[in-house]
């Protein structure tokens, strides 16, 4: 069978790699001077298999590039170290020589024999997958000269032949445990490796919900790792175990990065979704303390300011001139742009401060104007009472000077004040000496009765008096301005009584006493001596129908009523006349009282505060993450081994009779029995050597295709 080798190239990390795929087979040369089939030793056979052996168990040692340090990055315990797996077959059992001196028999024997063993582990080999094929049976003839050679020849070659099926069995259930192994131990680093990146990026995904419902914005990315995997095409065995386990250590660490990225992702998003709610419990707790202060200094301000518009309504009402002004109060606050967190709560925590002083001051300042405006106006409303008492004095003086005038003005105006007088007028012979008389009348002014009074003179005494009474009857008018109509109407005789005082010595005693109207017209008479008392009545009325219009302070012109004659010794005759007088006044006008000084209005001005309130604080800028999903490529698949092909041909030994030998016996021909090389015979021993050389190297190596990245 033919040995051959072809070179591929794959890379590692950085670095272009040569590795060197063997196609084992048996390497036989053709028979030439310098070698024959009949004299391989099993020497060499044997150092072929173990050169194979060494070679197939030989570890490629991979130099990366110093900015390749993927495979560092692992741990030592997480590291997957490669699985060890063996080529190296058994040593053939059947021999490669029969002896120096065998019979025919013995020859045939021990080539059945060794032909059976080969059969055997042919069988075995095709069982365990061996692509085994059975080439052209050879027949060879022996004799007895030539049975050791022939047989050693043949068992030799058997010997290469069983080696082959053996250490093709051998390879093919390496290959088999290699693939198996490997496949196993990607398909285990890929579940736990998924695992891993699905237990991070569901951590992950969690926490990028936390903060979304926080209100950050969550960018997610999806970031494919793509490590450099080797190319397991054509690999096998060693080569495929060693190129796995390369290949799961780069998929841990791209897996142990990428859980490494998602947790720090998903550490800084916590770490970031907290910050950003501390921030917005510290924005909410800053503008709840400003809303609580503003809404209790407003309050303050409020009640303060309600107090003291009272007071200046009831000053106003009082009187007094108060205007209004409104003082704004803008504290020196600190800007809130821009702060969050404790700068945010500290900032607001001295803008309320300064707030709260300012509202304190002008809850006091409204206080104090309140207070002064009250003591103005009790001061004011004391004046004004003092005031009003004194014009309450003076008006009801005046009031009633003005009353008394007005009843004087009107009384004299409609007034019918008057006097009346009666006058006895008498024309008598003895106004004097011994026989003197007289006679008096009086009337009362309310009624106008009158008495008319005359005396009795007997010449020594006054003997009596007579008395006659009656009532004079007027009418008096007012004229409305002062004047009066007055109208005598009548005179009304009542009776006349005479009472006596002394006897009568005269010696004339014929008394007669006459009473008679304006016009003659006698009312009474009456006739005694003098010297007894008596009355008499008389009952009669005399009409007289005088008017007259008097002004003030004036009297009527005498009017006579009666005419009265006393007749005795000496005739005393008179009348009686009457007089009324205007008495009306004409009221002077009164001289008022002056008003008192009424008091000046004060004025007075007072303010309200109005503290601007702090501002609010800004709502904290909300974040913006971005946070990496990695997904880590799969590493490629191992390639289902090929079966070892290898063939096997077996020998059909024809025993010679034994013959007389009569001349030399022909040169076995070996080329009847080993493959033809189709090479120079003469430099045989050169290519057999060659072959053996290239069979030596024993390590199959694949080139290592380059995984794609996916985007």
């Amino acid at each position: 069978m033919q040995n051959s080798k072809t070179y591929k190239l794959y890379k590692s990390g950085k670095l272009w790699v040569v590795g060197a795929v063997a196609v084992v087979g048996v390497a036989v040369s053709a028979n030439t001077t310098q070698v024959s089939a009949d004299t391989v030793s099993n020497a060499d056979s044997q150092a072929v298999k173990t050169t194979d052996a060494t070679q197939n168990d030989k570890q490629v040692q991979l130099t990366a590039s110093s900015t390749d340090t993927a495979t560092d990055k692992v741990t030592t315990d997480d590291a997957t170290k490669p699985a060890t797996v063996s080529s190296t077959a058994e040593k053939s059992t059947v021999p490669t020589t029969a002896g120096s001196s065998v019979s025919q028999g013995q020859a045939k024997d021990a080539v059945d024999k060794a032909q059976d063993t080969v059969k055997s582990d042919a069988d075995t080999a095709s069982k365990a997958g061996v692509d085994v094929t059975t080439g052209k049976t050879t027949d060879v003839t022996i004799n007895d000269d030539n049975a050791s050679s022939k047989t050693d020849e043949v068992l030799s070659d058997l010997n290469k032949q069983d080696q082959a099926v053996k250490d093709a069995t051998a390879k093919q259930q390496a290959n088999d445990q290699a693939y198996q192994t490997a496949t196993t131990e990607q398909t285990d680093a890929t579940k736990q490796g998924q695992a891993d990146l699905d237990n991070a990026t569901s951590d992950l995904d969690k926490q990028v919900d936390t903060a979304e419902k926080a209100g950050i914005k969550v960018n997610v990315e999806v970031a494919q790792s793509s490590p450099e995997y080797k190319d397991l095409s054509g690999l096998e065995g060693q080569d495929l175990l060693d190129a796995m386990a390369y290949n799961i250590n780069l998929y841990k660490q791209a897996i142990a990065d990428g859980v490494a990225s998602e947790k720090a992702d998903t550490e800084t998003l916590a770490k970031l979704t907290a910050e950003y709610q501390q921030k917005q419990a510290d924005y909410a707790k800053a503008n709840a303390d400003r809303d609580e202060a503003v809404e209790k200094g407003q309050s303050d301000l409020n009640n303060a300011t309600s107090d003291l518009d009272k007071q200046v309504e009831a000053s106003k009402n009082a009187g007094l001139d108060v205007s209004v002004e409104v003082s704004k109060v803008s504290p020196k606050y600190k800007d809130l742009t821009g702060l969050e967190g404790q700068d945010l709560l500290d900032a607001m925590a001295y803008n309320l401060d300064l707030y709260k002083q300012a509202v304190a001051s002008g809850v006091a300042s409204e206080k104090a104007e309140q207070a002064t405006l009250v003591k103005l106006t009790a001061e004011y409303q004391k004046q004004v009472a003092d005031y009003e008492a004194q014009k309450a004095a003076v008006d009801k003086a005046n009031a009633d000077k003005k009353a008394a005038y007005e009843k004087a003005l009107e009384e004299y105006m409609n007034g019918t004040n008057h006097t009346t007088s009666m006058t006895a007028q008498t024309q008598t012979d003895a106004s004097s000496g011994q026989y003197q008389t007289f006679m008096n009348a009086t009337v009362d002014q309310t009624t106008g009765e009158f008495t008319l009074e005359h005396d009795m003179n007997d010449g020594v005494h006054i003997i009596g008096h007579g008395v006659l009474k009656g009532k004079v009857n007027w009418k008096i008018v007012s004229n409305g301005d002062g004047t009066e109509t007055v109208t005598i109407s009548s005179i009304e005789l009542y009776s006349y009584t005479y009472t006596n005082a002394y006897q009568n010595q005269a010696v004339n005693q014929n008394i007669n006493f006459h009473v008679y109207d304006n016009d003659g017209n006698e009312l009474f008479s009456v006739y005694h001596d003098g010297n007894t008392t008596f009355s008499k009545t008389i009952n009669k009325t005399a009409q007289i129908n005088k008017t007259f219009k008097i002004s003030q302070n004036e009297t009527s012109p005498l009017a006579q009523v009666l005419v009265v004659d006393d007749n005795w010794i000496w005739n005393t005759h008179g009348q009686v006349s009457t007089q009324i007088k205007n008495t009306n006044v004409a009221p002077k006008a009164p001289t008022y009282e002056q008003d008192p000084v009424k008091p000046t209005a004060p004025k007075a001005t007072v303010h309200h505060v109005q503290v601007v309130a702090p501002a609010k604080g800004q709502a904290p800028a909300v974040p913006v993450a971005s946070v990496k999903k990695v997904t880590v490529a799969d590493m490629p698949n191992a390639d289902q081994p090929e079966p070892q092909k290898v063939e096997v041909h077996y020998y059909n030994i024809k025993k010679t009779p034994k013959v007389e030998k009569t001349g030399t016996p022909k040169a076995v021909e070996t080329a009847s029995i080993l493959p033809h090389t189709n090479a120079n015979e003469n430099q045989g021993g050169v290519l057999l050597s060659a072959m053996a050389g290239l069979a030596s190297l024993g390590l199959a190596f694949g080139i290592s295709k380059k995984g794609k990245k996916q985007n």
